[in-house]
């Protein structure tokens, strides 16, 4: 008798999907050929696509056929935090989310296999429900990190590297037409993930990694209806702001160091911590140490020179590349745990966003494995 295929459709993965590229019920009903009403009935349950048509939505959705029939693991829906320019749309968030939540799939896998660091970051604020935390303590809760992580008090060499081997799932991908830098989720039970953009310059990313790190600190615990008031968005954000600030530029050693305000000072400074001079130069103002009169001088003197969006040295200060996800897939082929083909058939996400999140080369899928060996050396006659 013959099985009915359609009976594993997983309509909430059709719904990830959609969400996941930033289409619409009416801009994928459009793009293959039917109605909304059907696409909307394939989300809830109500009736099931047929194959010809399942090819179309998983073409125009670029995602394999099999995504589609994968079990979806229950989430605890904890807060996904957004750094980005202004409060984001619905739909931005969605894409964002939806990312994060594969980069968590691609780990849960791998972690079948190999172990991962274990989590040693601390959840500092445990309440639900948000109070501003003042930036004396925020300033003191960084220092306590550096502290427990064995930082002293100079520049950190590699931030995502740091943050790995504390037990934090590091990504990136491109993310420019949504305007969001980076994200991060903690759930209860579970490890942090932070997605990354990958559009961002090395000293401004190091900035935004120390800020998902705050988050992770002082905000993972809130309730997300606590995160969505628009009052509580803009005090979390400047706190996860402060604490990269103090985590990235401790008072004591980068305070101290101050000795000019001029725009060719603060360039040398930022060789030395690899940040960028307008973060420099707003922690030395929130210390004391520039005046506002100088800090708007800085800012002015970029400005002047087209130098906010690319400031000099970002060129010759290194991305960060996450190594986490890409040592634990290469480790996996190369002692014949699984082949390529095998982990892409096991995952069922698109092959170069496996890629893009476990930062392999583009194309690392489709290349051949070594062939295996079929003859050995012989031992050695006594």
């Amino acid at each position: 008798m013959e099985t009915n295929r359609f009976a594993k459709f997983v309509p909430a993965r059709l719904t990830q999907a959609r969400e996941a590229r930033g289409y619409t019920l009416s801009q994928l009903s459009e793009a293959v050929g039917i109605s909304h009403q059907a696409i909307s009935k394939y989300e809830n349950n109500l009736s099931q696509p047929s194959f010809d048509m399942l090819e179309k939505i998983s073409d125009t959705l670029n995602m394999p056929v099999t995504f589609f029939f994968k079990p979806i693991s229950v989430s605890k829906e904890g807060v996904v935090f957004f750094r980005s320019g202004a409060m984001t749309s619905v739909k931005s968030k969605n894409v964002h989310k939806h990312k994060l939540n594969w980069v968590r799939d691609i780990h849960l896998y791998l972690e079948q296999f190999l172990n991962f660091p274990a989590i040693n970051v601390p959840r500092i604020i445990q309440r639900e429900y948000f109070i501003a935390t003042p930036d004396e303590e925020i300033d003191r809760v960084a220092a306590e990190l550096r502290r427990s992580w064995n930082l002293g008090n100079g520049p950190i060499s590699n931030v995502s590297l740091l943050m790995e081997k504390n037990g934090v799932i590091v990504s990136r991908s491109p993310s420019s037409s949504y305007s969001i830098d980076a994200c991060s989720i903690w759930e209860d039970g579970e490890r942090p993930y932070v997605l990354l953009s990958d559009d961002k310059t090395g000293p401004r990313s190091r900035f935004d990694i120390a800020h998902e790190l705050g988050h992770l600190v002082l905000h993972s615990k809130l309730k997300q209806s606590e995160f969505n008031q628009k009052q509580n968005y803009k005090i979390i954000e400047r706190e996860a702001n402060r604490f990269a600030g103090a985590f990235l530029l401790p008072e004591q050693s980068f305070g101290s160091e101050i000795y000019s305000s001029s725009l060719e000072y603060f360039i040398s400074l930022k060789m030395r911590w690899k940040i960028s001079i307008q973060a420099m130069a707003y922690r030395a103002h929130s210390l004391g140490v520039l005046t506002e009169y100088q800090h708007i001088y800085l800012r002015q003197k970029l400005a002047k020179q087209n130098q906010l969006t690319k400031e000099p040295l970002d060129e010759k200060i290194d991305f960060e590349e996450p190594l986490a996800l890409r040592q634990a897939i290469v480790a996996l082929v190369d002692h014949n745990v699984k082949t390529r083909q095998d982990i892409l058939t096991d995952l069922r996400l698109a092959r170069e966003e496996i890629e893009q999140f476990s930062n392999l080369d583009n194309g690392y899928f489709l290349e051949q494995s070594a062939q295996a060996n079929i003859v050995s050396f012989k031992p050695k006659s006594k």
